[in-house]
């Protein structure tokens, strides 16, 4: 108990009756689950009649190993679904199950229920199979039966007789059977008398009411969680359930963990003034006994590069180890412009939670359809891209094409073409139609310049937008992904002398076989909602502008809009010594350079907690080291390094021709790309 405040404590020492811990980010909540569990066993409550339970196996096993620790007992921690499986296997009889059932994975499933289309005669058009897998999914979680819906009642029906059931049919199924058996519910009421829930403000319809259902009987429940951390709608959860816990257990007591041992103060309170906003919370202000710390960085930059180049000289003068800083942004397709900057300053990096950008499928299948387009000898590449979207030119159709090429010794390509032209070999009609649609499309694309407009033909071309429909919940991410390949390539072209295809192709294939990721001292870069329950000396949080955060699918939801504050809420409060939050006024976007507006957070932080960088000189553009630029008197060179000086913004440039390295001023030198 010494190693507690008095709030912790105050949570420790409950026992009887429901209890709503609001514990803010950085306070010790997973002490407060494991030592309430050791008061409990020390007031002498049987181990068997406590239940833990908590959201990732991550979780589970921290808290199991740290009762162990402390207590030398097994306590049952566990996620949500492993829980419901313990109960099915003892008691899915009940509802006509084999005990001995099978659990389907997501593929699984999907193989199922191209089954139910087959069965019903419904064609799988536009990604409608994944629509319907979503559906389902959302059905259950929020404990609803298949009524009328004939692809989910032949599903689940199927299911059954096959004795097996989907993720979604854990947590379904298990309420099913408390609702159904109210002796049976008694049972697991009275194997388990107190109960603790992790991460409480997560919880789905179901998972929800599985709690209400196993607490009904004693109401010891014993809730953890922060409303101003629920970022997981677009999963199920809703914040609601942790808003109402009063409501749906009267009598209730809410302790407050506020005081925060992670961050810096003047982090807390910023964060503190941001969450303020929004009016679907629990009040509560976190704090902290560190001290105060700097001010936050503030930098609203010209452009996407003056903000990389802003975060580069940050890391390098920072005095923290590189696995201690992270960039955080709000969507994929942001890491980018970040992967080229680390690249280029050989600073390593690691990607979590996501692929590194050159590694993406989609930037990979379409870099794929430029590889034919320049040379035509590349079987990987066909292989990828000839059915993309489906032209009914599968694995047997592809083999016959190669064994025609290598007898006579051709290039895939050129096969193809004569395959069309003379039809020399034997396929048929809707193979011939889908092999010449795709060969007259590389022929249209290999007369097509700049670079950058023959990269948008290949996406336009090969109606891969319309091939990205097929699987709705990574669309919107994919498609940002190939806007951002666009982008690169205008960039490139303004940064080389002379571009072309070949060239391109060779930078990108370089980047994306560096091993940036393999050292343990590495910056790491990820997604805000991949940062959750994370911390790091060195913060960045990048690209905060409207409609990319808060996102444009936020715009008109107040609700949407409010959890993108919380997601930030998040970020901020990952920091533990620095915070900087970044803006550009200008970003290439959706295919063209866009103005932007700083992001309305930013002006819901008071500006006594922000310390605000310059812009560079707003006359000249920001060259990067490693930029060609071209000089009226010295010709093309490269940019070595660029830094501020009294005279303006300077840049040390090497001029190839004159074997020299020059100091320029921009704003007498008028450099220019």
């Amino acid at each position: 108990m010494e190693q507690l405040n008095p709030e912790q404590t105050l949570a420790v020492n409950h026992v009887e009756g429901p209890m709503l811990v609001l514990a803010g980010a950085g306070s010790g909540k997973t002490r407060v689950v494991t030592y309430r569990i050791v008061h409990l066993l020390e007031l002498g409550i049987p181990p068997s009649e406590i239940l833990a339970v908590t959201f990732t196996n991550k979780a589970a096993e921290e808290m199991r190993h740290r009762i162990r620790k402390l207590a030398n007992v097994y306590v049952l921690a566990s996620t949500f679904h492993s829980l419901c499986a313990r109960i099915l296997r003892e008691s899915i009889s009940f509802l006509g199950y084999s005990r001995d059932f099978t659990i389907y994975d997501e593929d699984d499933s999907e193989k199922l229920l191209k089954e139910c289309f087959a069965a019903l005669n419904i064609k799988d058009e536009k990604g409608l199979l994944k629509s319907a897998r979503a559906a389902i999914s959302h059905a259950k979680n929020f404990l609803e039966e298949p009524a009328n819906d004939p692809i989910y009642n032949l599903y689940q029906s199927k299911l059954k007789s096959y004795q097996a059931l989907d993720f979604d049919d854990l947590l379904f199924l298990t309420v099913k059977l408390f609702k159904e058996f109210p002796n049976q519910l008694e049972v697991y009421q009275k194997r388990w008398t107190f109960l603790l829930i992790d991460e409480y403000q997560d919880t789905n319809t179901a998972q929800s009411t599985l709690i209400r259902l196993l607490a009904h009987k004693h109401h010891n429940v014993f809730a953890v969680g922060d409303p101003d951390q629920s970022i997981y709608s677009w999963r199920g959860a809703d914040v609601s359930h942790i808003l109402q816990f009063k409501d749906d257990y009267p009598g209730a007591q809410i302790v407050r963990l506020e005081q925060n041992y992670r961050s810096r103060n003047i982090i807390l309170k910023a964060a503190n003034a941001l969450i303020q906003h929004n009016t679907g919370r629990l009040e509560k202000n976190l704090w902290s006994a560190r001290g105060e710390g700097e001010k936050i960085g503030l930098y609203i930059c010209p452009h996407e590069h003056a903000e990389t180049e802003f975060i580069i000289r940050e890391i390098q003068k920072s005095p923290y180890p590189l696995s201690e800083c992270v960039i955080f942004y709000r969507t994929h397709f942001q890491s980018r412009v970040f992967e080229d900057a680390l690249l280029r300053n050989r600073i390593p990096y690691r990607i979590i939670g996501g692929l590194s950008f050159y590694q993406r499928r989609e930037v990979k299948d379409i870099l794929s359809l430029l590889r034919i387009v320049l040379a035509g000898a590349d079987f990987l590449s066909f292989a990828r891209t000839v059915n993309i979207p489906k032209r009914g030119l599968g694995e047997g159709a592809v083999s016959k094409i190669q064994a025609f090429a290598e007898e006579r010794l051709m290039p895939i390509f050129q096969a193809a073409e004569i395959i069309v032209d003379r039809k020399e070999l034997k396929l048929s009609q809707k193979q011939y139609e889908g092999l010449k649609d795709y060969v007259e499309m590389i022929r249209i694309l290999r007369t097509i310049q700049p670079l950058s407009t023959q990269l948008a033909e290949a996406i336009e071309r090969s109606r891969y937008l319309t091939y990205l429909k097929d699987d709705p919940e990574t669309e919107q991410e994919r498609k940002e992904n190939l806007q951002e390949l666009i982008a690169k390539a205008v960039e490139w072209e303004q940064e080389t002398e002379t571009p072309n295809l070949a060239a391109f192709l060779e930078e990108l294939t370089l980047k994306s076989t560096k091993e940036t990721d393999t050292e343990a001292d590495a910056i790491r870069l990820m997604t805000f909602h991949n940062g959750k329950g994370l911390e790091f000396d060195l913060v960045f949080l990048v690209g905060m502008e409207e409609d990319l955060f808060p996102h444009v699918n936020c715009r008109d939801n107040p609700e949407s809009l409010e959890e993108e504050r919380r997601l930030c809420y998040v970020g901020m409060t990952r920091a533990k010594e620095s915070l900087y939050l970044t803006a550009s006024r200008h970003r290439f976007l959706w295919g063209a350079s866009r103005p932007m507006r700083p992001s309305r957070f930013l002006y819901e932080i008071p500006s006594e907690y922000l310390r605000t960088f310059e812009e560079r000189s707003g006359d000249t553009d920001v060259f990067s080291p490693g930029t060609a630029v071209v000089h009226k008197d010295f010709g093309p060179g490269i940019v070595q390094k660029s830094y501020q000086t009294s005279l303006g913004l300077t840049y040390d440039v090497f001029f190839p021709k004159a074997n020299t390295v020059r100091t320029l001023i921009a704003k007498y030198a008028k450099l220019s790309s």
